[in-house]
């Protein structure tokens, strides 16, 4: 598999993993540190929730097999600025987050980092 591939693979994992988590725990409802211990059961058995853990776990997986084949000055900054921009794009989708153009300017900066350092 290429080093492409393997890095965007990553990448979804590791975004999947976010979005199910923020699912879950929109389900759960807000709560605090303190709270954290307490809902530990609530939290660890709702299905949005452990889908976001296997998820992401899987992504750091990838993550592992894409450092042994690829420099990370390549890898690293390429699956982070990604990441930032799908998890922007996909919780105004998703979620209905708020968007607005700072957040475009910010995606369009992020993604000429990205290329320039990937050169």
């Amino acid at each position: 598999m290429s080093g492409m591939i393997l890095i965007f693979s990553a990448i979804i994992l590791n975004v999947c993993g976010h979005l199910f988590l923020k699912a879950g725990m929109n389900k759960i409802g807000a709560i605090s540190v303190d709270q954290l211990l307490v809902s530990f059961s609530k939290i660890f058995t709702t299905p949005f929730v452990i889908l976001g853990l296997i998820s992401y776990v899987s992504s750091v997986a990838m993550y592992m097999v894409v450092l042994s084949k690829v420099d990370i000055s390549y890898a690293y900054p390429l699956m982070m600025g990604l990441g930032y921009v799908l998890i922007v794009l996909f919780s105004w989708q998703i979620f209905a987050e708020p968007f607005s153009t700072f957040k475009w300017i910010g995606i369009v900066l992020i993604l000429f980092g990205v290329s320039l350092l990937g050169k």
